[in-house]
This record gives C-alpha cells, sequence and structure tokens, in this order.
C-alpha cells in the first residue's frame, strides 16, 4: 500500500488550528492550481474566439452549458452529502469503501441516463432556442457527461483525505493542457464546426484517466471493487442526497438560466460574447470553488460533533478570505477588463461591462454563499427553496432586465439574484441555527476595495491622456492601496498566523 493510500482513512476530529491550516493550505494548493491554468485556458479562449469567431464560441457555450448541467444533476447532490455518509463510516470505526462504492454506483447509472436523455433532446432543443447549428457540438459534447461525474464522484472521495493537490494535477494542469493542445490538433486536422466539442470531451477523457490514476493511489481498488453494493444503503444515499440534489438543480439552473435567457433572445455571435465575458469570469469563482472543496468535509465534522460555535467560526473566516481574494480579482478587471477581452478578438471587447457585472455577481454570492452549508447538513430540505426562488428571481430579473439593456442586463439579474437570495439565507441561518457568516470584519474587504478603487480611478482620470503611464503605474498601486487599507484595518489572528507560515515558507 502506498503511502497516499495510507490517508484514506482520516482518525478522529481534529484541532481548531489544523481545521484552519487544511483550509488555508487546501485553498492555497487549489489557488496554485487555478494560476497554472490561467496560461493554458487563456490560450485556448485566444484560439477559440480567432478560429471560430463569436458565433462558433457561442453554439459551444450552449453545448458545453447543457452538458455541464446534465452531469450535475447525475451527481445528485454527493459532491457535499457523500462527506456525510464517509465522516459517519469513520465515526463507526468503519472503512470509507462501501460509501464510495455506493456514491460511484448512483453516479454512474444516473449518468449514463441523463447521457442517453440530452443524446435524444439535442434537435429539439436546440430548435428550441433557435440555435440549430449546436446540434452536432451538443451531440459530440454529450460524451463528456459520464467522464464529469466520473472523475468528480472520485474527487469527492479523495478530498475527504483532504488531500488537494491530486484534483490541482487532473483539473488544473491534465484538463487546460489537454484543451488548448487538442484544439490545435483537431483544427489542423481539419476538424472545424465540431473542433471545440472533439477538444473539449478529448481533455475530459484525459482528466479522467488521470483522476482514476490518483484515486487507486489514495484508496485501494480491490477494497472499493469488492464492496458488495446493498440496495437499501444506496437508497439511503440517494433518499439524504434528494434534497441537496433538488438545491443543486436550481442552483446549476440557476447559474446557468442567463446563458439560456441569452441564447433564446439573441444570436449565437451574441451568445459568444456573453460566453466568453463567463469563461473569464470563473476566475473569480475558482476562488470559491477552492474552498468549496476543502471547507465541506472540515464543516461536516464539525457539524457531526455538534460543534456549532466552531462551524461558524469556520463559516464566517472563510466567508471573509473569500470575500478578500474575489474583490481584488474584481478590480484588477474592472480596470483591465477591456484590454485582456481585446486579447481574444476586438468583437469581444463589448462584453467588458458584464464582465466586471459577472464577477462582482461572483464575489458576493462566492462570499455569502457559504452559507448554504449548514443547511446542507443541518436542514437539507430547505436550501430547495433557496434554490428555487433563485431561478425564479433569476429568470424574471433576467428576461426582464435582458428587454432593457441587453448583455449587461442579463448580468446585473445575475449580481441582483445572489445578493437578494444570500441576504434572505444568512437571515434564516441566524434564526434556524444561531450561525452566522456575516460579521462585522467582513467590512474589512469592503473598505479596503473602495479605498483602492478610488485611489486608482482618480490616477487614471489624471493620466487620462498617457493611458500606458496609467497602466503601469495602476496594478501597483491598485494592489498597495488595497493591502494597505486591510493592514490599517488590523489583521484577524488567523489571518496573521496564515500569513507567518506563508512568509516562513517563503524565506
Amino acid at each position: 500500500m502506498s503511502a497516499d493510500s495510507d490517508r484514506s482513512e482520516r482518525p478522529g476530529r481534529t484541532s481548531e488550528e489544523t481545521d484552519t491550516k487544511d483550509l488555508a493550505r487546501g485553498a492555497g494548493v487549489n489557488y496554485l492550481g487555478s494560476v497554472a491554468r490561467i496560461a493554458p485556458r487563456a490560450i485556448f479562449l485566444v484560439l477559440a474566439g480567432r478560429l471560430y469567431g463569436g458565433e462558433g464560441f457561442g453554439e459551444y457555450t450552449f453545448g458545453i452549458t447543457v452538458a455541464e448541467t446534465a452531469a450535475a444533476l447525475a451527481l445528485f447532490g454527493m459532491k457535499r452529502s457523500l462527506f456525510r455518509f464517509m465522516s459517519e463510516a469513520v465515526a463507526r470505526g468503519e472503512t470509507v469503501h462501501r460509501s464510495i462504492a455506493n456514491g460511484v454506483a448512483l453516479a454512474v447509472t444516473a449518468g449514463a441516463v441523463l447521457t442517453l436523455l440530452v443524446a435524444v433532446a439535442a434537435g429539439p432543443l436546440t430548435g428550441v432556442f433557435g440555435l440549430p447549428g449546436a446540434t452536432r457540438p451538443l451531440l459530440v459534447l454529450t460524451l463528456a457527461i459520464p467522464m464529469i461525474v466520473l472523475s468528480d464522484i472520485l474527487l469527492v472521495s479523495i478530498r475527504f483525505t483532504r488531500q488537494m493537490r491530486f484534483e490541482v494535477y487532473a483539473r488544473s494542469l491534465v484538463e487546460p493542457i489537454t484543451l488548448t493542445l487538442a484544439l490545435i490538433v483537431v483544427h489542423w486536422a481539419g476538424v472545424r464546426e465540431l473542433g471545440l466539442a472533439v477538444a473539449y470531451v478529448v481533455s475530459l477523457f484525459a482528466a479522467v484517466v488521470t483522476t482514476v490514476f490518483f484515486f487507486v493511489r489514495v484508496f485501494p481498488l480491490w477494497e472499493c471493487l469488492r464492496v458488495p453494493l446493498r440496495w437499501h444503503e444506496i437508497r439511503s444515499l440517494a433518499s439524504f442526497s434528494g434534497p441537496t440534489a433538488g438545491y443543486e438543480l436550481f442552483l446549476m439552473l440557476a447559474d446557468k438560466v442567463d446563458i439560456f435567457i441569452v441564447s433564446y433572445f439573441a444570436p449565437a455571435s451574441t451568445v459568444g460574447i456573453y460566453g466568453m465575458a463567463r469563461q473569464f469570469s470563473t476566475v473569480t469563482k475558482k476562488i470559491r470553488g477552492g474552498f468549496d472543496r476543502i471547507l465541506p468535509p472540515i464543516f461536516s465534522e464539525s457539524i457531526a460533533a455538534n460543534d456549532l460555535r466552531r462551524a461558524n467560526q469556520q463559516l464566517a473566516m472563510v466567508a471573509r478570505w473569500i470575500m478578500t481574494a474575489e474583490l481584488l480579482v474584481v478590480l484588477v478587471f474592472f480596470f483591465f477588463g477591456a484590454g485582456i477581452l481585446g486579447l481574444v478578438d476586438s468583437d469581444f471587447v463589448t462584453g467588458a461591462n458584464v464582465l466586471v457585472l459577472l464577477m462582482v455577481g461572483d464575489a458576493f454570492n462566492g462570499s455569502l454563499g457559504v452559507s448554504e452549508l449548514p443547511f446542507v447538513y443541518l436542514r437539507p430540505t430547505a436550501n430547495i427553496f433557496f434554490g428555487a426562488a433563485m431561478l425564479a428571481i433569476g429568470l424574471v430579473s433576467g428576461v426582464l432586465l435582458f428587454q432593457v439593456y441587453g448583455l449587461e442586463g442579463a448580468a446585473l439579474a445575475v449580481l441582483l439574484t445572489v445578493i437578494v437570495v444570500n441576504v434572505a439565507r444568512i437571515a434564516a441561518s441566524r434564526w434556524m441555527f444561531g450561525l452566522s457568516v456575516v460579521e462585522a470584519n467582513l467590512l474589512k474587504p469592503l473598505a479596503a476595495a473602495a479605498s483602492a478603487l478610488a485611489i486608482v480611478w482618480t490616477l487614471q482620470s489624471l493620466v487620462g491622456g498617457l493611458p500606458f503611464v496609467g497602466s503601469l503605474l495602476g496594478l501597483p498601486l491598485l494592489f498597495g492601496a488595497f493591502f494597505g487599507v486591510l493592514w490599517l484595518l488590523g489583521l484577524e489572528r488567523e489571518d496573521r498566523v496564515q500569513l507567518s507560515r506563508i512568509l516562513t515558507r517563503f524565506q
């Protein structure tokens, strides 16, 4: 058995200091993965925009939106709920192999069914949205659905051991690098219309192969394969995951509803502009995603021990960390977003305002959205109502605002929706569980962002006739003002501890 597999069973509860350390380290590993992902991802977006234009990229955007929605539905909420069963197995002194086997069986079966459904409905679906050119790409992209499902459920199992590097290797290195290389190869081979879809499927195949390779390093494969499946256990997993699955379905649809609205009302070229802005806005989502991978197993341990004080501390700390990191990224794209989109193609520059609005929405949803975890583990059915509200508000406001403001209206609807729903959920969490995501120190990153915005805006106004000088001085001034204000306002104890660890390692 390898050294990694020795860690496949976690011991008893960890200390608060260890939890904080694991949260920072796990998110930090994911951030490094996101940074590593930027270069190949950026190359892919530039090539996709230049080789296929707005129309081709719009059809690709619609196709991956449908495929990823189907894959998320097939996972049936187990990206969060499976941790509960694995934690309970460890608490009983059992192995987690049966829980993993049950999760894989349920996810793969659901993935196969949804793959067939999407393949059958591809033609009628693209017809409804007035994108007949997206039919063949969507058929190709259905092949990615079972790959996404298998890769995700295996990575969830690995995540339980608090080892994050394997997910970084598979999703932040192998997948984007393969995507870019595959696009170059298929285009060189003469595959034009389906080039983006084929490259996406190839990249997912590489990612799932890599995931399986790492999975067997952490868990003994034979132990997982020889576990007899029991219907009542799978049914129990499905029953517990059902409310979370319903919530995640609403959440996924709410997250994609703006794409569907734009696809319904606008031509493929316009969908491509909006889709390109969304692709760049994932920079902020990756920050929340880093914590989404490490926070649930740590939070579930506190809930299983009925330690709500510790759970509240984890939520508030992570919310502040996410807000701090995401607001800094938003500021960078606020001042330099148009130039970045211009590197892809001049046609995509019109999506600069859309990009900023989407990023602001991601910043609030990323930070305040961790309030969903108490409901996942303590009152899963309640989350369904929040998910339904997010979908309903997003759909109605998206349609109305798109008619008035176009693409900016669709992005503005996303921002308004996440603010309204998250404020309601935070209030409900405080009332039902006594858990609060929002603490006074959350105002510190907001104050730092506002100060940095005012300072750099003033600089650019003063050197308006010298845009190069404004860009050259603006970025270091932006970072200096942001972190300077944070320092003046005072760092929290856990922030100082993690900063000290980082500086020590750097030295």
